[in-house]
């Protein structure tokens, strides 16, 4: 099978995990978040050639950064309304996870999908051989392959080839759309359960039921300004995947914070890395990502997010705070005596969520209470992002103004 000819190498920028490098990140593009990024932001210039568009995306899903870490600064740049398409698209990543905490069961559902797609895998040669070219960029479609090698020696690829390559995964390749997002989910630096997902779910017509989107040929050679070509075979109609409705279930949120409470024991996850209480002498307990999940994952993926964790918890010179791989280990440790309460950041879906829920029983058990929290942010947006993205951003006007006024979170 061919390869594509467009070689990608590794390390051709470096990403460090830090709450530092991702303002630098930010600082560095904010000349470009406001006309320059709405003329700009659907070209796909290739590995190391992004500066149409932020790459903050790492540093968001990992809590490194906030979403106000970076729509305050750049609305005071640019104004509302030339960073509006940017501000937008940072709503979005809010859209998609609040949209996922009002349906938790579609994570269950993805899930349990996931480890059904992987048994058919297991059991069907032929499937597994399709996948795995289309894994390794081998399928001999140019584009395509092109895309899968950059994701795989990058942990990154851009937003509109994100979307090209899971329409030709579903449509043109037929693989199972699952499979595909749970490949992604693995190997992006930024992959995120809500936004993964959803995208993926997007895509194959099942998010906004019946609308697909179609990879096309003549969009991928204008916005790669002619430099991928991804061959005739494309497919000519995106058919919706059929699935059941999403059900959605009542928002409960635990009480909503601008800032993290001082506390004896504050538990970090992955997700959030960045805003933790001030040293003072609360104990700093890292629980890392999902087993299951972290044994798969690509390279960089597992280095940034182990990278942000490490420098979350950041080990002091007693060696009083410790990451732990498992909630068993956390719980087995002698730094979990003498505190009645751990505090943290709430996640209400995905493999932490999950983690959170087994620590939560389990510190029960023992008489003690797991206390978690919800970012402003989130408590404000959240409750308006029920449906489709419009019901949000018709409220981003005013989610600005509290954001502009440091008005408390709220649900």
């Amino acid at each position: 099978m061919s390869r594509s000819r467009h070689a990608i190498q590794p390390d051709l920028a470096a990403w460090p995990a830090t709450r530092e490098a991702g303002f630098q990140r930010l600082n560095s593009f904010l000349p470009r978040a406001g006309a320059c990024y709405a003329r700009s932001r659907n070209f796909d210039r290739g590995a190391g050639q992004h500066e149409a568009v932020s790459c903050l995306s790492p540093y968001l899903r990992h809590g490194l950064l906030e979403e106000p870490d970076v729509l305050l600064p750049v609305i005071a740049r640019h104004g509302r309304e030339a960073a509006a398409k940017f501000v937008d698209e940072v709503f979005w990543r809010t859209y998609f996870r609040g949209w996922m905490a009002h349906h938790p069961e579609i994570w269950r559902r993805y899930a349990s999908s996931v480890q059904e797609a992987m048994d058919q895998r297991r059991a069907t040669p032929a499937l597994d051989r399709a996948l795995t070219a289309a894994e390794q960029g081998q399928t001999g479609m140019p584009a395509f392959d092109h895309w899968a090698q950059e994701l795989l020696a990058t942990g990154y690829l851009h937003n509109h080839a994100r979307m090209w390559f899971a329409s030709i995964w579903i449509f043109t390749l037929r693989l199972p759309w699952v499979l595909g997002a749970d490949w992604f989910l693995r190997q992006l630096m930024d992959g995120d359960p809500a936004s993964n997902t959803l995208g993926w779910r997007w895509v194959a017509g099942l998010h906004t039921r019946g609308k697909t989107y179609l990879a096309r040929r003549d969009n991928i050679l204008r916005f790669t300004d002619g430099r991928l070509d991804p061959g005739p075979n494309l497919a000519r109609e995106a058919l919706a995947l059929e699935d059941a409705p999403a059900q959605r279930e009542t928002l409960q949120l635990p009480p909503a914070l601008s800032a993290p409470p001082l506390a004896e024991a504050w538990l970090v996850t992955d997700e959030f890395c960045g805003s933790l209480p001030d040293a003072g002498d609360s104990l700093r307990l890292g629980l890392a990502c999902d087993k299951q999940l972290a044994a798969a994952r690509g390279e960089r993926a597992a280095r940034f997010s182990a990278a942000a964790l490490r420098q979350a918890v950041e080990a002091n010179a007693d060696g009083g705070n410790q990451i732990f791989e498992t909630v068993d280990g956390l719980l087995s440790s002698p730094l979990v005596e003498g505190w009645q309460e751990l505090h943290c950041w709430s996640a209400p879906f995905g493999p932490v969520a999950q983690q959170l829920d087994q620590l939560e029983v389990a510190l029960a058990a023992q008489g003690r209470r797991l206390v978690r929290w919800t970012r402003a942010h989130d408590a404000r947006a959240w409750p308006h992002a029920r449906r489709g993205f419009f019901g949000l951003k018709k409220r981003i006007p005013a989610l600005l103004d509290a954001l502009e006024q440091g008005v408390p979170g709220s649900a």
